[in-house]
C-alpha cells in the first residue's frame, strides 16, 4: 500500500538574482502537487528555499560593501515575496546559512570520509565562475560555457574529492531499475549515457572560497556550494517537523540534472542512505521565441504578472501552455490570452450565466452527495480518476485539459438545451438541465483548487450563496 506521506522539493534558488518566471515554474508545479495531495488527505510536505554560499555571493557582497550574511539576508525576502504573490504555500523554507543545516552538512561529509569516499588531491582544469564548477572542453560551445556565454578560466588547487567513479555501477543499477527514478524518459537516457561514458571523481571542496560551510577536518577549505545545497533536502528532515526521508519527488530544471541525478544519489549510496524516489527535470522556457537571459532583458517578473492578472491566472497559464517536462514558449501575451479565453470566457462566464439563470428561473439547486465528476463514463473511468492520474504523473496540462473539457461541454450543453426556451415549454427538464450543470460546477470547483486556490474559494462561495460576480474581470490595457 502506498504511503500517504509525501515529501516534495524544488531546488533551493541561488540568491544572486531576483526570482524570475523559471523559478516560478518549478515552484508553482510543486505547490499544485502539494495542494492536490493535501486535498486527498495525504500528509504532504513541500520544501523550497535559498542557496546562499559561494564565490559569486561573496564577490557581490564585497561590491556592495556588505558582509556576505547581511547581503543574503537582504535578498531572501525577494523570493518569499514572489512566492506569496503567486499564492505558494510551502511547508518549509530552508536557507544554507541556517546553522543547523551547516552542522548537518558537516556530519554528512564526515560520513563520506568515514566510508572511504573522500580523498585529497591536486586538480587543474577549466572552471566556470558562473556555474561554480569545473567544466570539460567537450561541454563548451565555441569555447564558452553554454549557460553563461563566458570562457572558463584555467584553475588549479588542492581539493577534497568525492570518489564518484567507485559508485558508477551501483548508481547505474539504481537508475536502470527505477529504484531511483529519473524522469522524463529522455532525461533518464541522458543520465545513463553519461554514466556509460565513465564517471570521474569530483571536487567537493574549495580552497579559495571563504564564504561557505567549513570542510570537516580542514579549515583551509569550504564545502563546494553545490554539495552544500544538495544536502538541504536531507537536512530539512532533521530541521522541520513533518518531512520524512527519503524525498518522494525532487522537481528541477534540466540544467541541473547532473547534480541531482548523478552526484546527489551517489553521495547517498556512499553513506548507505535511502535514495529519493524520483527526480523529474522539466524543460526550459523561451520568452516570445527567444531564450530567457539577463543580457536580453526579457526575463519575466512573476510578481508584476500576478499584480496584473492575479496569481491564479499566472499559475494556470504557465502550467497549461505546454507539457511539463518539455521545452516551451511563454509570454505575457499568451498569459493574457489564456486569461481572456479559458478563464474569462469559458469558466468565468459559465459560472455567471449558470447562477444568473438559477436565480432568474427560481430553481432549487444545492450540494449533492454524488458529483457528476465521480460518475464513470462508457469506459468505466470517472473524470476525477482521469484528473488524478494526470496529476500523479506530473501531467499538469493534461489535468487542466480534463477540467476545461468539462467547462466547454457545459457551455455547449447550455447552447444546445436553451434553458431560456425550456422555461417556457418544460420546467421539469429545465430543472434537470440546470441541476446537472450546477452539480458539475461543484465538481469543477474541487478540481481547480490545487491550480487556482483563490478562484476556487470565490467560486465555492458563489455556488453556495447563488450570488454571481465576475471571477476574471476584464483587464483594461
Amino acid at each position: 500500500m502506498a504511503s500517504n506521506n509525501k515529501y516534495i522539493t524544488t531546488p533551493i534558488y541561488y540568491v544572486n538574482d531576483v526570482p524570475h518566471i523559471g523559478h516560478a515554474y518549478t515552484t508553482i508545479a510543486a505547490d499544485v502537487l502539494n495542494r492536490f495531495y493535501k486535498q486527498k488527505g495525504d500528509n504532504s510536505f513541500f520544501l523550497t528555499g535559498t542557496d546562499e554560499h559561494g564565490a559569486k555571493i561573496a564577490e557581490a557582497a564585497e561590491e556592495k560593501g556588505e558582509t556576505p550574511k547581511k547581503f543574503v539576508d537582504s535578498l531572501v525576502p525577494q523570493f518569499k515575496k514572489a512566492w506569496e504573490a503567486l499564492d505558494i504555500e510551502y511547508d518549509g523554507f530552508i536557507r544554507t546559512t541556517d546553522k543547523k543545516h551547516e552542522e548537518i552538512v558537516t556530519e554528512f561529509i564526515k560520513k563520506l570520509q568515514d566510508a572511504g569516499y573522500v580523498e585529497k588531491r591536486k586538480y587543474e582544469g577549466l572552471y566556470c565562475v558562473g556555474c561554480e564548477k569545473f567544466i570539460s572542453e567537450d561541454e563548451l560551445e565555441d569555447g564558452k560555457c553554454p549557460h553563461h556565454g563566458k570562457e572558463p578560466v584555467k584553475h588549479s588547487e588542492e581539493n577534497h574529492f568525492f570518489l564518484l567513479s567507485k559508485l558508477q555501477d551501483k548508481l547505474k543499477q539504481a537508475i536502470e531499475s527505477d529504484e531511483f527514478k529519473v524522469a522524463p524518459e529522455a532525461r533518464k537516457n541522458e543520465v545513463l549515457g553519461k554514466i556509460n561514458q565513465g564517471l570521474e571523481d569530483v571536487s567537493i571542496s574549495r580552497q579559495a572560497v571563504e564564504w561557505g560551510a567549513k570542510f570537516p577536518g580542514d579549515d583551509t577549505q569550504t564545502v563546494y556550494v553545490w554539495v552544500d545545497a544538495l544536502i538541504n533536502y536531507y537536512s530539512a528532515t532533521k530541521i522541520f517537523e513533518g518531512p520524512k526521508w527519503p524525498a518522494d519527488l525532487h522537481l528541477i530544471g534540466k540544467d541541473i540534472l547532473w547534480f541531482h541525478a548523478i552526484i546527489w544519489p551517489a553521495m547517498l549510496i556512499a553513506i548507505h542512505e535511502k535514495l529519493p524516489k524520483e527526480v523529474f527535470a522539466h524543460g526550459f522556457f523561451t520568452i516570445g521565441g527567444k531564450k530567457m537571459s539577463k543580457s536580453l532583458g526579457n526575463a519575466i517578473d512573476p510578481i508584476a504578472l500576478s499584480e496584473k492578472y492575479g496569481a491564479d491566472a499566472v499559475r494556470y497559464a504557465i502550467l497549461r501552455e505546454f507539457p511539463f517536462g518539455e521545452d516551451g514558449d511563454i509570454s505575457e501575451e499568451k498569459i493574457a490570452e489564456r486569461y481572456k479565453t479559458d478563464l474569462g470566457n469559458e469558466l468565468g462566464n459559465l459560472v455567471q450565466r449558470t447562477l444568473t439563470m438559477v436565480n432568474k428561473y427560481e430553481l432549487e439547486v444545492g450540494p449533492t452527495e454524488t458529483l457528476s465528476i465521480d460518475t464513470p463514463d462508457v469506459d468505466g473511468v470517472t473524470i476525477r480518476e482521469a484528473y488524478d492520474k494526470a496529476l500523479t504523473n506530473l501531467d499538469f496540462s493534461g489535468a487542466l485539459e480534463v477540467v476545461f473539457r468539462i467547462t466547454r461541454d457545459l457551455n455547449a450543453e447550455i447552447e444546445r438545451k436553451k434553458p431560456w426556451e425550456l422555461e417556457k415549454t418544460d420546467k421539469n427538464e429545465l430543472a434537470v438541465v440546470m441541476g446537472f450543470i450546477y452539480q458539475s460546477l461543484l465538481g469543477v470547483n474541487e478540481l481547480i483548487l490545487p491550480f487556482m486556490p483563490e478562484t476556487a474559494e470565490k467560486m465555492k462561495k458563489q455556488l453556495k450563496t447563488l450570488k454571481p460576480e465576475p471571477l476574471f474581470p476584464r483587464i483594461e490595457e
